[in-house]
């Protein structure tokens, strides 16, 4: 084939050929990260709540929920990824040094809240290493109470067994950190403590935790109870295992019992059959990161 024919049949297919789309465009490109501080998030589009409690999703947030089942229990697994650090975050129902607690749908709509569990309730103890939005409002670390840190790149660090020195000398950026514990998966290995906690270690209950899996990617897991109709409840270790088999990186247990709250919409979606709802203290939820739901 001569030079011209080659060039011809090369015109030729480009114009016959459909267009090829653009690749997708970056999950979050062009949107603004959010302050690390305490300013609420913005207002999530009704339109991205899936149906049926599925979950939410838009550009910049992705919640996906199913309910599996082990140990003769429903365990409601929330799956999200987030396109910027700040996205991860907390709020508290009234300043540090009260003991206010409220109803949580009051919090997590307060906050602005897509998706939001419940966290630690920070004032049940008057021990601990307490971070919230990047400042810093308890310094007594107590070994007692594996800490969960939150940095500002939206990895997790949990310390067990901590000391004074461990929380001090941490390389990186607090945003949050937790207290209650105690520690599920830490890098990947299933941990196992006999620690004197007041969480039942060895006793069927309702349990909430969180876990990193990936890059800006978590887990949000809350098993029923014996007081719901389709749930035997968890002990610690099977709450480990649990977390494990889910791909947990890292994993933290937070305040169970009838504290477990996992909100979407500001509703809670977990463990209805019992009819319980605990005021909390403090909360961690995901925000969008679209400008009033998108609205012009």
């Amino acid at each position: 084939m001569n030079r011209f024919a080659a060039t011809l049949c090369a015109l030729l297919l480009c114009i016959c050929m459909p267009c090829i789309p653009a690749l997708a465009e970056e999950f979050g490109a062009g949107l603004e990260p959010l302050p690390f501080d305490d300013t609420p998030s913005y207002v999530a589009a009704k339109e991205n709540y899936l149906p049926d409690d599925k979950g939410y999703e838009d550009e910049s947030l992705k919640v996906n929920i199913e309910t599996i089942r082990a140990f003769d229990t429903n365990i409601m697994v929330a799956r999200v990824k987030i396109a910027h650090p700040s996205q991860i975050r907390s709020a508290m129902a009234g300043r540090y040094g009260s003991n206010t607690t409220v109803v949580p749908r009051v919090l997590a709509n307060r906050a602005q809240a897509p998706f939001a569990i419940n966290a630690d309730f920070y004032h049940y103890k008057s021990v601990g290493y307490i971070v919230r939005q990047g400042k810093l409002y308890r310094d007594r670390t107590h070994a007692t109470y594996d800490i969960l840190i939150i940095d500002d790149k939206g990895d997790f660090h949990i310390i067990v067994d901590p000391t004074e020195a461990d929380a001090h000398g941490f390389e990186g950026t607090i945003i949050n950190s937790f207290n209650f514990g105690p520690a599920l998966v830490v890098d990947g290995q299933m941990i196992t403590t006999t620690k004197e906690l007041d969480v039942g270690l060895y006793k069927k209950n309702q349990r909430m935790g969180i876990a990193q899996i990936g890059p800006l990617e978590y887990l949000c897991v809350a098993a029923e109870g014996p007081e719901n109709e389709e749930g035997a409840g968890l002990t610690i270790a099977e709450f480990a295992q649990v977390m494990m088999d889910l791909g947990a990186h890292q994993a933290y247990n937070l305040d169970g019992g009838s504290s477990s709250t996992m909100m979407l919409d500001g509703r809670k979606i977990n463990a209805l059959s019992s009819g319980k709802v605990r005021n909390l203290c403090d909360i961690i939820y995901f925000a969008t990161l679209v400008p009033d739901g998108g609205a012009e």
